[in-house]
């Protein structure tokens, strides 16, 4: 066993492996991370008016917190002990009991010099003389991202701290979330026992003001700037996703005060978001309070830190990838024999009606193998995309998809057999261009199995315009054809608006059903779909507009019958399930740019990790020669043997986007997802040129 095994927790070991940290490296650096302080830890300790400290409450939370007091009279420092004289005010707010027993971490943090130390330790007593605790582990950080500042910690210590509750979208949330530069984060390891490298630890955190980012959602994001490699705090967030946040206001003594929970985002699209960031981590708060004298109220920035050049801010792009928001299932109700449709609502406290989406959209669900747990940063998520099956309006509060369950689906079956009510996901906002066009013309919604989702959301949206008197009443024709009436969804519902409005006329056909189903007044005909056979019945198809939505086989017999019949090809909408086009003629089907023709052959290389500024170790890289029918690069990286993220594998989701090291791509089909500069997303991608394409796999 090496050293490091007795120094960092699993979760820990788990997210250094992840980020590429060399085992040589850890069993290096591990010896630094002390049983007690050396000399200059007790002299630095000893001399500071502030302590920041990570304590857990009686649930187990850890929670950031401060304590200050005139230098040397804060604590009493041995190489083996501390004691802490000024109990901390936030604990009283917070109704926190330091108990003998309860593991602490505290960060020693000189603003004016830049020093600062870290220090875990377990508590000994809390009495009268305050808290005395032993030391579990002792050792240094590094200046970096520290802003300078000089603070007169003893201005404020007469007033005792104020608190109330706040929403995160409050003004003075927003406003001290622009400005903050600073903010100090407490999380935990899984198990708080004996185990010296299972505790409680706060951090500190820096960038340039703004870089706490408030996102649409009322979550919160920061980036992972490089620092020691020993990831304490993402090692914990690996194992327990409790997190609480102290964001201070040193100029007025105020804070935000949070607790919530925090997950770290891999995906290297919305790191290189950021200049500097490795990685992202995500927080969606849970409580927030407004702490008035929380710190005293004098204090000024000198400079800020000079490791901020190498960073940058968050873009103000609207085509930024999509933040995943936290949704939780409030009802599942079957449709059919193989569809259940799932209602979904945000959790964040301030959002009491989703964001405006158009009829056709899909949700990315990224989901947890264990559905009622929440995801970790370890964890590689099942990641799939699903149409909404229901119109928005504007008394939304959630979202509803329908989904079928595949026998051979990884994420159908966890949605059916383990998502239970009250479970929670993670989903992006709607995205996708399968939606109503604005025309004076019919409309034909053609539906197969479960590409009716779309068609019923596209229909109740018509509804909707109609009533509102927003369109005229063009006639629609809703063609669906399921496999009997045990498989047909929404059947009631689709019974209900024809009744009600007379401008829609169904035509559900039964492919597999008996003459003697009790269900046949519920279907028009039997059999194989023939569009041919219901030309007296459609409207004029030179005239109309047509979405077609369903299986492969079914989306392609009906193109071609559609054509033949004379509709114009622009006039055709279709969501397709598959991969490839309708457009046999046409292999990269709508949507293809100026950049359509493809080499006769390039040679990829993919490569563990990006490796800056160094030769390319190509004893560990994978080299395929792709060709035109070895499809995108997805496909090619897996014919070689690789298993990139992918999900959706339509360019939806941005799962699958990798770094490009060198070499140049083209997206015949523009995919829905941003790409960052830098990146490429495999499913829809090509090599542009014969010149070698290099691409870095995440490691």
């Amino acid at each position: 066993m090496t050293f490091h095994r007795q120094v960092f927790h699993e979760g820990e070991r788990r997210v250094q492996a992840r980020a590429g940290v060399p085992g040589s490296y850890v069993d290096q650096v591990a010896p630094y991370v002390r049983g007690k302080m050396p000399d200059q830890h007790v002299a630095f300790f000893e001399s500071l008016p502030v302590l920041f400290l990570g304590v857990p409450d009686k649930q187990g939370w850890p929670w950031a917190i401060v304590a200050f007091d005139a230098p040397g009279e804060l604590c009493e420092v041995s190489p083996n002990e501390m004691v802490i004289r000024k109990t901390p005010p936030l604990a009283k707010i917070l109704d926190l009991e330091i108990e003998p027993g309860a593991k602490l971490g505290l960060l020693g943090l000189d603003m004016s010099s830049r020093r600062r130390n870290r220090l875990n330790g377990t508590v000994l007593s809390h009495d009268e003389h305050g808290v005395r605790l032993s030391v579990d582990q002792s050792f240094g950080n590094c200046p970096q991202y520290i802003q300078q500042r000089e603070v007169d910690w003893q201005s404020g210590t007469a007033r005792a701290p104020t608190s109330h509750a706040v929403s995160i979208t409050s003004s003075f949330s927003k406003r001290l979330l622009s400005q903050a530069d600073t903010f100090f984060i407490a999380t935990r390891a899984a198990e708080l026992d004996v185990a010296l490298h299972n505790g409680v630890d706060v951090s500190h955190r820096g960038g340039k003001p703004g870089f706490l980012h408030l996102n649409p959602d009322g979550s919160l994001s920061f980036p992972d700037f490089a620092g020691n490699r020993f990831f304490n705090t993402l090692g914990n967030i690996e194992q327990d996703s409790r997190i609480s946040l102290l964001i201070p206001d040193f100029a007025s003594g105020e804070a935000l005060v949070l607790k919530g929970r925090a997950r770290v985002d891999w995906n290297p699209q919305r790191a290189a978001l950021i200049e500097g960031a490795e990685r992202i981590v995500d927080v969606v708060p849970e409580q927030v309070w407004h702490v008035e004298d929380a710190l005293p109220s004098h204090g000024r920035l000198i400079e800020l830190s000079p490791s901020l050049a190498q960073t940058g801010e968050w873009p103000r792009s609207a085509t930024l990838p999509q933040i995943f928001r936290r949704l939780r299932v409030t009802r599942k109700i079957k449709e059919s024999a193989s569809i259940t449709s799932f209602h979904l609502t945000p959790i964040a406290p301030e959002a009491e009606t989703v964001e405006a989406y158009r009829a056709g959209q899909s949700l990315t669900l990224r989901l947890s193998s264990t559905p009622s747990q929440p995801l970790t940063s370890g964890s590689i998520p099942v990641m799939r995309s699903y149409s909404l099956s229901q119109a928005w309006h504007g008394d939304l509060t959630g979202y509803r998809i329908s989904v079928r369950r595949d026998p051979q689906g990884v994420a159908s079956r966890l949605l059916h057999d383990e998502l239970l009510v009250g479970d929670v996901i993670e989903a992006s906002p709607p995205t996708g261009d399968f939606t109503l066009q604005a025309a004076s013309a019919p409309i034909v919604l053609l539906s197969s199995g479960v590409g009716i989702t779309p068609m019923i959301a596209m229909l109740e949206e018509r509804i909707r315009q109609v009533t509102a008197g927003d369109t005229e009443p063009h006639e629609v024709f809703f063609v669906h054809v399921a496999r009997d009436g045990e498989e047909q969804a929404f059947a009631d519902e689709l019974e209900a608006w024809a009744h009600k409005h007379s401008w829609l006329h169904l035509h559900i056909a039964h492919s597999r059903s008996p003459a003697s189903a009790t269900s046949s007044s519920r279907h028009h005909s039997r059999g194989r779909l023939a569009l041919s056979s219901l030309m007296h019945w459609l409207p004029d198809m030179a005239h109309s507009h047509v979405y077609l939505c369903g299986s492969e086989g079914f989306m392609r017999a009906q193109y071609a019958t559609l054509m033949a019949l004379g509709l114009p090809r622009e006039q055709l909408h279709h969501e397709f399930f598959g991969q490839g086009s309708l457009d046999s003629e046409a292999p990269f089907g709508d949507g293809a740019s100026s950049l359509h023709t493809l080499p006769e052959r390039a040679e990829v290389t993919f490569i563990p990790r990006a490796q800056r500024g160094r030769p390319l170790p190509r004893e560990v890289a994978t080299i395929a020669e792709w060709l035109p029918e070895k499809g995108t690069l997805l496909e090619l990286a897996e014919q070689a043997g690789l298993a990139p993220l992918s999900s959706c594998r339509s360019g939806r989701c941005g799962s699958c986007a990798l770094r490009l090291v060198s070499g140049e791509v083209q997206y015949p089909v523009a995919p829905h997802a941003a790409i960052a500069q830098g990146q490429v997303l495999m499913c829809r991608a090509y090599p542009a040129t014969e010149q070698p394409v290099v691409i870095g796999l995440s490691g």
